[in-house]
């Protein structure tokens, strides 16, 4: 019963999820924003939310700083993977050479983040004590100035490079109404079922005597990565920048859970707390992400399987990663 009441809970996770993102779609529709900046800021809040409540959960509910982390670094890098599945089902040829490579400028900056964040998570082994300022550590502040920076440069950068911009659609009273009440009641149901499957995750790695850094970076990795998957192969058949921006954006406002998770932890920085072997998926995040800025730069045609050369040697390193951290743990 315990594994059906975490699949029940996950397939209304996903579908929230993905009620949310249609409703988050609808309203940027109406609202003349171009399709790359609607990936990258609406839809992948959107399908970000998921993964803010549930790390959220595992940190201030379930005290499991283990799980919280784990799911935040397994998102990351099964989002990444999520490229080389719309690789697949698109089946033309190599998919990175049809995409923009303003893209690169939001991978460099999630994969700042990352780096800072491995740093902070060996620096922490090595410290008594960590630095904290108004009950966030120091690496917490740090993560968040780098990050509204990047959202001021890819703002700016996007809108600047899209032109014309994007026809506005009038809404009409009743259809905003109806659009408005169900991307609310989507974000209600999936803070409650977040907090949910963080209980059942935290159940099953107990009864199974699973490790809960495991258990969160495989298993609410992945539940937590499904509405981004959902939506990204709905949107790969309109655009496929918006599709892939809504994957890196997703990345990119994901790094802002673990400064929520510090604030909720409370105890010490929740670096301090958790295991090293979290190393792992963030060094294989940020290989993933500089096989994909070279893939951007070189521009190749070439394929195999119908796949880019990019995309295959990220998948090569997300399983080695995989197996790698399954040995750790």
């Amino acid at each position: 019963m315990l594994w059906v009441k975490f699949v029940l809970c996950a397939a209304a996770l996903v579908f929230a999820g993905y009620q949310l993102s249609y409703h988050g779609n609808s309203i940027a529709e109406h609202t003349g924003l171009t399709k790359s900046l609607m990936g990258f800021f609406f839809l992948s809040v959107a399908t970000s939310l998921p993964e803010f409540v549930t790390s959220g959960s595992a940190a201030g509910v379930a005290r499991s700083a283990d799980l919280a982390l784990g799911d935040l670094f397994g998102t990351i890098t099964i989002n990444l993977m999520i490229i080389a599945l719309l690789d697949l089902i698109e089946g033309h040829g190599a998919l990175m050479f049809r995409v923009k490579k303003d893209h690169i400028l939001c991978i460099a900056l999630t994969s700042i983040l990352l780096t800072i964040t491995s740093f902070s998570l060996s620096f922490s082994r090595t410290a008594s004590t960590l630095p904290q300022l108004l009950g966030l550590g120091v690496d917490s502040w740090l993560l968040m100035g780098i990050f509204l920076l990047g959202v001021r440069l890819v703002w700016r950068m996007e809108s600047a490079a899209e032109s014309p911009a994007a026809t506005r659609r009038p809404l009409s009273r009743t259809h905003l109404s109806r659009t408005l009440a169900g991307f609310s009641l989507s974000f209600g149901a999936i803070v409650v079922l977040g907090i949910w499957l963080v209980a059942l995750a935290d159940e099953i790695s107990t009864t199974m005597q699973w490790s809960e850094s495991l258990v969160g970076t495989f298993l609410l990795g992945l539940i937590t990565s499904l509405p981004e998957l959902i939506v990204s192969v709905t949107a790969l058949q309109f655009n496929v920048d918006m599709a892939i921006g809504n994957i890196l954006g997703s990345n990119f406002f994901d790094m802002m859970i673990l400064p929520l998770c510090d604030g909720l932890w409370g105890r010490q920085p929740i670096l301090a707390a958790t295991s090293l072997s979290h190393l792992v998926p963030l060094l294989v995040a940020v290989i993933m992400n500089s096989i994909l800025i070279v893939g951007l730069m070189c521009r190749s045609r070439k394929s195999f399987l119908k796949m880019g050369w990019e995309i295959i040697a990220m998948a090569a390193t997300f399983a080695a990663g995989s197996a790698l951290l399954v040995i750790i743990r």
